[in-house]
């Protein structure tokens, strides 16, 4: 039995990390669109650079939204590791069919609606702390709000400050400053988009370790009385899987960012970076999980919208919305069909 536990729980591992790569290869379009647009960076050298500074953040930023992943969403003394099985497998389902579609989504969207459709269908309503998920989803819904008026604002600053000033010397020192604004960008990504990796691991080592604790020694010890902890090797590899995937890039949503909204411009990618980096970053401070992808996208499409409204094309910006709607009541449909199609193999497994 305990060797059971043991390949269940790497298993849940691998799948997670699965997860993780593609949630950076997702996130690697808002995060690098700009500056690779205005003609600030190379793409390679942008993503390279990136991947490198969002493997930073995500090690570096702390765990206050992994904490939030994994206690907050659903109680892990309720629901079963089936249930984070099942979450995992939409989530990686809805990440591919949305680069695929080349739309910018939410990876946090995406794992939220997981952990909740899994744990409907499982009978575990009770586990769902209905309370914590109404607050994220307000979030969710405003902080790319947040991020369309901060760019917006941020970016008639910058023409009114510029005013007077040549073109062609503004466009020259708003590049050499845009390459700091995404390197930040990737930071502030990186502190809470890797954290949805970690504090699902850490809670299905959590959930199993007293099942198996001599198995599970090696990957997991509980945290003051036995309480939730994030292993430090659980931020390793969360890390080192999301900066991998934001170095391969998926340049379908790049191209869409990039070249399907508006012709962007070296002070439309600052004032976009800079203001997304700064919501992302208040929000991993406080332990939410926001989907760093969607604020991104919206500061993108403010700083255009503040030169000028009709210089957006605004028909990809609605499907772009429609996605964002639909993930967490899709990725749930997902979920729940996972886990009711996996139950029999599970049970097996468990026997």
């Amino acid at each position: 039995m305990d060797n059971s536990i043991l390949v269940l729980a790497l298993a849940i591992v691998a799948l997670v990390l699965v997860f993780a790569f593609s949630n950076g290869f997702n996130d690697s379009a808002p995060i690098v669109a700009a500056v690779i647009s205005s003609g600030a960076m190379s793409p390679r050298g942008a993503l390279l650079a990136a991947a490198a500074f969002d493997f930073a953040g995500a090690y570096l930023l702390g765990t206050a939204v992994a904490r939030m992943v994994g206690t907050g969403i659903i109680d892990p003394r309720v629901v079963s590791p089936h249930v984070i099985l099942a979450a995992v497998l939409s989530a990686i389902a809805w990440n591919v069919l949305a680069w695929y579609r080349g739309v910018p989504t939410s990876s946090t969207h995406a794992m939220v609606g997981g952990l909740i459709g899994a744990a409907l269908v499982g009978g575990d309503i009770e586990a769902i702390q209905w309370v914590n998920v109404l607050r994220i989803y307000e979030v969710l819904i405003l902080t790319p709000l947040l991020g369309f008026a901060f760019a917006f604002a941020v970016t008639r600053i910058l023409l009114a400050m510029l005013r007077s000033t040549r073109p062609t010397t503004a466009n020259l020192n708003l590049l050499r400053l845009q390459p700091l604004s995404a390197f930040g960008l990737a930071m502030s990504h990186g502190s809470v988009a890797a954290q949805a990796g970690m504090g699902l691991i850490s809670v299905a080592l959590f959930m199993l370790f007293p099942l198996a604790p001599e198995s599970l020694a090696v990957l997991y010890e509980p945290g003051a009385d036995g309480g939730f902890r994030v292993p430090h090797w659980v931020t390793v590899a969360c890390s080192t899987a999301i900066a991998l995937g934001m170095a391969t890039g998926g340049w379908r949503i790049i191209r869409t960012l990039g070249g399907g909204l508006y012709r962007i411009r070296p002070i439309h990618g600052l004032s976009s970076q800079v203001s997304s980096a700064a919501i992302i970053y208040a929000s991993s401070v406080a332990g939410f999980p926001v989907s760093p992808s969607q604020i991104a996208s919206s500061s993108i499409i403010g700083a255009g919208a503040a030169s000028r409204m009709n210089a957006v094309r605004w028909t990809p910006v609605k499907h772009m919305a429609a996605a964002w709607i639909i993930t967490i009541p899709s990725v749930a449909a997902l979920s729940a069909l996972a886990y009711a199609t996996t139950r029999f193999a599970v049970a097996e497994f468990w026997r």
